[in-house]
Formats: structure tokens, sequence, C-alpha cells
């Protein structure tokens, strides 16, 4: 494997800003990437990124960041890491502004929602892009973190235990030890290898947890209550929990039934969270969710956000169009898709991302959807 020193992060919001922070302070060359230049002149001007701790303050940390350009080529040639920490809204745009400037051997990650990876190999075919590249992605965001000032991201946790899809499936070792590099054991990150492109899609944290206490706090979140918590105790009764539960048992069925090994939401918590000893232990999904790390995080204060906007065409969608082509029920997930196209006025089962938007065939058997998976084809 060749020596990573060039990274190149596409997208300057949160999840941008703190992986050029980190990445910059471990030494990396990194390039900036933003479509709205504007956004990045403050860390241009500071020439990287300074990191907030919880309570806002500097923890002395500052990723030095070598480019920050407007020009995708830039940021891309010669890069041999590229990251995409977006929005998965705009996950097929950058796919289609960045594919044309790949070049052999690159490492593309999408950093945030699995099931990306599909996406890019759907862009990449449709654009008669041959490269020999890697595409991956996680099932979310190396960290939970807020943009703060001009050249500013507090970091609020990381999230440490990475779920990793690849398409083809049979990449998946040669990307994990790249990432592996650059999210590393001695920050307390674990690379888990994704068996397919799939197994990062259910392990969807936001789209399980954000979804319900978004719809049920509809009324609070209208009001512009700025003491509003998504992840508060108030906002997260018990009864709001057996939505998530429920949503959260629906998806693992749909992985059983492609033959994924599936923790429970609160096995995963549990793992993220840690278990230095390895006690067989599991946390009731109640306690799970209640962390301090997440019960900080203030808002978001209006319906139209990445938490049902992307987490419902993108999340919730994507579970409901697995479980009727594989004929296992979503009754609680579809429940939450309905209710959210009603709060917004939105068409999400029109708009969303079905099997056929990833470029999976509705009609292939279950023998050759696992098969696409890792081979990337099918005969």
């Amino acid at each position: 494997m060749e020596k990573i020193t060039k990274i190149a992060i596409l997208g300057a919001g949160s999840g941008g800003r703190m992986c050029a922070a980190d990445l910059g302070s471990m030494g990396y060359e990194v390039r900036l990437f933003s479509r709205d230049i504007s956004r990045v002149a403050g860390i241009k001007a500071r020439g990287g990124v300074e990191v907030l701790d919880i309570d806002s303050k500097p923890t002395g940390m500052f990723g030095k960041v070598a480019l920050v350009t407007d020009k995708i080529e830039e940021a891309v040639k010669g890069a041999h890491v590229i990251l995409n920490p977006i929005p998965y809204t705009s996950c097929e745009e950058y796919a289609r502004l960045t594919v044309p400037h790949l070049e052999d051997n690159q490492v593309v990650v999408y950093l945030g929602k699995g099931g990306a990876c599909l996406t890019w190999a759907k862009v990449m075919r449709e654009l008669g892009i041959k490269k020999r590249v890697f595409l991956a992605d996680t099932n979310t965001l190396p960290y939970g973190t807020s943009k703060m000032g001009a050249h500013q991201v507090r970091l609020e946790a990381r999230t440490k235990n990475l779920l990793l899809g690849t398409f083809p499936g049979k990449d998946i070792d040669y990307v994990a030890e790249v990432m592996g590099k650059l999210f590393t054991q001695e920050h307390g990150y674990e690379i888990r290898k994704g068996q397919n492109a799939v197994d990062s899609i259910l392990v969807d944290y936001n789209a399980i947890t954000h979804t319900p206490p978004m719809v049920c706090n509809a009324s609070r979140i209208l009001t512009g209550d700025k003491t509003f918590h998504l992840f508060g105790k108030e906002e997260n009764p018990l009864p709001v929990v057996r939505i998530i539960e429920r949503i959260d048992r629906e998806r693992m069925a749909i992985g059983e039934k492609l033959g994924l090994k599936q923790y429970t939401l609160e096995e995963e918590i549990l793992m993220v969270k840690w278990n230095p000893k390895g006690e067989d232990y599991v946390l009731p999904l109640y306690d799970a969710i209640h962390t301090p790390f997440l019960e900080v995080c203030e808002g978001p204060f209006t319906l139209e956000t990445r938490h049902l906007t992307e987490d419902i065409p993108y999340g919730l969608v994507t579970f409901s169009s697995l479980g009727k082509m594989l004929g296992v029920p979503t009754p609680v997930t579809d429940a939450i898709i309905t209710l959210s196209e009603v709060l917004l006025d939105k068409d999400y089962w029109k708009s969303g991302r079905t099997v056929k938007e990833l470029g999976i065939d509705p009609s292939w058997s279950v023998d050759q959807v696992k098969k696409y998976l890792k081979e990337g084809k099918i005969d």
C-alpha cells in the first residue's frame, strides 16, 4: 500500500471541518473543498481549523489545511484518500462533480450514511468512468460535532465504532486498512468491516433515533422552544423510545433476511460507548440513548432539517424499500415516513432512496442481491 499523505475533504460543514482539523493535526496534507468559497474564508485566512471542547472552549487542537478551494479538480488531484462528509441530500451531486476527476487507486469514503458507495458506483457507470477506485461509506460521521466560528468546530464526542461498507464488498479489507490509519486506535476508533454495502445502510443511528422524537415533538419544535434538545429525557420518554425500538427491530429483520449478523441498537450503542472489560451486558435502550454527550446537542428548531429531510428519504424509505423487496414488513417505519410526509408536505415515497436508486433491481432474488453486493455484478 502506498503511503498516505494527501487527503481531500469534500464538504466544509461541521463534519468536513472536524475531519480537516483532526487529520491536519495528525500531519496529513489536507485539501478542503467547498462549493461556496465564502463559507471557508475564515479557514483560509487562519490556515486551518481550531477545535473547541464540549463547553465551547479552546482545546489547543488546530488542524492545518494546506489548500482551501472551490475547484474540485484541485482538491482531488493526487489525493490518496477522498473523504466526503456531507448530508446525503447532496451525495449524488458531489459524486457527479467528482468522478470525472478520479484517478486509479484512489480511495473514496462517504462519511455519514451507509449506501453512498452504491450511489457513487451508479454515477460512475452512468458517466462511463472506468477508473479502478475503491468506494466506501460509513454508517455515521466519525464525530458528534458542530460548526462554530468562522474557523472553528466544536467536538462533542468521537463516534468510536464505525461500520464501514464497500462496493464491491470484496474490497473491504483494503479500505479498512486505509481507514484504520486515519481513524486510529489511539483516538479510540474501531473500524468494523461491514459484510456488504447494505450492512452500513441498516446500521443508521440517525434514521433510527432522529425521526421518532422529531415527529413526536413536532409542536414543540415549531414553537421555537430554545430549551428543546432532540435527545433530552423530556423529549424521549419511554413511549417514544418504544417507537425507536420497533424501527430498530424492523431493520434487523431486513438484515437477517440478507444473512447479515445484526446487533440491536442498544448493543450498538454499548459497543460505541465502552465495554472495556468485555462484560456480556446490554443496556436497556432507554438508558442507552440518554447520554450526556447526546443530550447537550441543542435543537433542532425547525422541521425542515436533515433530521427529517435526510433521515426519512435516505434512511427510513430505504429500509422500507429493502423490506418490500425482501418480503419483510416494516409497519412502524412506514408510519413514521407517512407522518413526516404530512408534517412537511412532501412525497418521500416518490423522492426517497429506493433499492432501484441504489442500482439494485427489485426483481432480483436474495442470492442475486448478495452476489451483486459482494462482487459488483451478478453474472
